[in-house]
């Protein structure tokens, strides 16, 4: 008698276990404060080392791996630069590439005492290892993604996954914000309680989350636009079109309603990026200006649900706020501290214990980050780390572009089309906002473009 397949069967086993490891990943991080704290952070981590490991163990053939091998390459060699950085090395190797990091820690040695023979690259070696190992789980968890990916109902399961958790934020969020409460899972924090922030302390994070989902909702959107003309009754054909319909606006809406201005901005260019590359793909403007009732739809889904609420805090701008100031300022002085270190930064992660030598004296707060992610990790890795992304990320673009011009089914294509349009939204949002530095966002970013990337084409890969 037949054995009847059952999932482990019809799957590869490691792509299976990889899959549950990503969709636990997916489903868990953003749920504790988008997993910023210690312990959630590590199982983060731990959760991408473990989901490459069953790739590798699994009988998957390793090669399809090279679909994704110089994003996620690139993404390492980022967390190996964090590594070398927190070393020791010999004092005349690094007065080569950085004198001014000899001069601060010999002052520091001449506080304790201690003779400088060996001087580490990073201000604060143990930070930099410690982010040097949350990159490599970041390029080890996009590298399972891909090989997961090629799977395309493992692949729908988890970016499904992404959307419902998006949905969850927002329904979470929205209950504390109709109540003003000022708590997270039964935690006071502090915080805009008049902003939706979902299980995020701060508004802006959950934006970011909300970009990915809502460039995703875009792309099924049109997937389902274009299943819907094969279908016999209009019952069916409705509801293709209605249910990711309502799921976009209420994702679209949602961010709004962060009061996220950053978020706002970028969600509609990410769009009108999407709805480019449609017409682009079709060779005709027409499509183009059919799928901007999309964004029209989201648009209006501002207005019916709340002006004042949706752009509130684009209605109350004055050239006075403080939250726009005291960002030009940071970015001149962040600017500055990389003028002081420019070959390799002051250590990866290390930004709030290198901004105090440039801080001004108008910025009285304590900066953790230089509301900037692209230009943080200009500061933090210098001319080594950030060309080195720059060089990822345009492999990665150019990989998901050819899954969405040649993926063999309208679904391989719509994988294309998301992750392309969650990259351009999350670039635009981390050029004015550190929403990367949420371990949930950049490990949920990471397997969005890790499934795309081994979506199959008709390209001979």
């Amino acid at each position: 008698m037949a054995d009847r397949p059952g999932i482990i069967r019809q799957f590869d086993a490691g792509s299976v276990v990889a899959a549950l490891i990503l969709l636990a990943i997916i489903g868990l991080g953003p749920i504790y404060f988008g997993s910023v704290l210690p312990r959630e952070r590590i199982a983060l981590q731990t959760g991408g080392f473990l989901a490459l490991a069953a790739v590798v163990a699994g009988r998957k053939p390793l090669s399809e791996l090279r679909l994704i091998a110089i994003p996620a390459l690139a993404v390492a060699a980022v967390g190996m630069l964090g590594l070398l950085q927190s070393m020791a090395w010999p004092r005349f190797l690094v007065q080569i590439v950085s004198s001014r990091l000899v001069a601060l820690w010999e002052e520091a040695s001449y506080l304790t005492g201690a003779a400088v023979d060996t001087v580490p690259l990073s201000l604060a070696p143990a930070v930099s290892r410690s982010t040097g190992i949350h990159w490599l789980a970041l390029a080890a968890c996009m590298a399972a993604a891909a090989a997961v990916g090629s799977e395309r109902r493992l692949r729908r399961g988890l970016a499904l996954a992404v959307l419902a958790v998006a949905i969850f934020e927002i329904v979470y969020g929205s209950d504390n914000w109709f109540a003003q409460r000022n708590s997270i899972l039964g935690l006071i924090v502090g915080g805009d309680p008049t902003r939706i922030r979902g299980t995020f302390v701060n508004p802006d994070h959950l934006a970011l989350l909300l970009i990915i989902a809502t460039t995703l909702g875009f792309s099924w959107l049109w997937w389902s636009l274009r299943r819907m003309r094969r279908e016999a009754s209009i019952e069916t054909r409705l509801l293709n079109a209605v249910l990711p319909g309502l799921l976009f606006l209420m994702l679209f809406v949602g961010l709004a309603f962060t009061g996220s201005r950053g978020g706002l901005v970028a969600i509609v260019l990410a769009i009108l990026s999407q709805i480019m590359m449609l017409a682009i793909h079709y060779r005709r403007w027409q499509v183009g200006i059919l799928y901007s009732g999309a964004l029209a739809l989201g648009l209006t889904g501002i207005m019916v649900f709340g002006l004042q609420k949706g752009l509130g805090r684009w209605l109350d701008t004055s050239a006075y706020d403080l939250a726009l100031n005291s960002r030009p300022e940071v970015y001149r002085a962040s600017w500055e501290l990389w003028q002081l270190f420019p070959w390799t930064g002051t250590g990866l992660g290390t930004f709030r214990q290198a901004f105090p030598l440039v801080q001004p004296t108008n910025l009285d707060q304590t900066w953790i980050h230089a509301h900037s992610d692209v230009l943080e990790l200009l500061v933090t890795t210098g001319l080594i780390g950030l060309p080195l992304m720059a060089y990822g990320l345009l492999a990665l673009t150019r990989r998901l572009w050819t899954v969405f011009q040649l993926g063999k089914r309208s679904e391989d294509r719509a994988a294309g089309l998301g992750a392309l349009g969650a990259v351009v939204g999350t670039l635009l949002h981390s050029t004015i906002d550190f929403g990367l530095t949420l371990p949930a966002n950049a490990f949920i970013l990471a397997v969005i473009c890790g499934l795309a990337c081994g979506s199959a084409t008709h390209q001979t890969e």
